[in-house]
């Protein structure tokens, strides 16, 4: 049975108001923020770095409220739209992280992937509404990408940050454990 340490219960704490303080960044000041007409998508970028170091049942339990906190908070009818995007986003971290060792492959991958199925997304929202697609594919996908990329690493970095403080605490107890095995 899994023993779990006051390192860890403060870890999983602060991951959660970390997320919950970027979902009120990214619904009130980042709308102000716009990149070529993009706006930087933090919340995805957190639950995509969160994802990679976090338990798999956690990650996935705060991508699917941090969908439910964007949705209320950042809109005015309520659509499952952010829950299902961060979820996928956060499964297929989950999925890529158990083909890569390293944490930085399986967020990049992922979070390019969510990223650009994101601007896919609006560019066809905006087709629908009668514009070209290739003009909304060049005016939203490339922008969002950008910008994405430039919100991305240095999340990566205070997420990377974050989780070498807890690391030892966290890491030692595991050792433990197996030694006792």
């Amino acid at each position: 049975m899994n023993r779990i340490n006051a390192a860890a219960v403060l870890r999983m704490v602060l991951t959660a108001i970390y997320t919950a303080a970027a979902v009120l960044l990214q619904c009130s000041v980042f709308p102000h923020l716009r990149l070529l007409g993009a706006i930087p998508e933090l919340t995805l970028c957190v639950i995509v770095c969160v994802s990679c170091r976090e338990d798999e049942r956690f990650a996935c339990i705060l991508a699917a409220a941090a969908g439910f906190l964007l949705d209320t908070v950042g809109s005015d009818k309520f659509t499952l739209s952010p829950v299902l995007f961060l979820l996928a986003a956060c499964v297929s971290v989950i999925l890529t992280k158990r083909v890569f060792a390293d944490k930085l492959l399986p967020a990049a991958v992922s979070g390019s992937a969510a990223l650009t199925l994101g601007a896919l997304k609006t560019a066809l929202i905006l087709t629908g509404k009668g514009a070209a697609f290739f003009s909304a594919l060049l005016k939203t996908a490339l922008p969002q990408l950008l910008y994405g990329v430039i919100v991305f690493i240095p999340v990566f970095l205070l997420t990377a940050l974050h989780y070498r403080i807890f690391k030892n605490s966290f890491n030692t107890d595991r050792v433990r454990t197996a030694a006792r095995i």
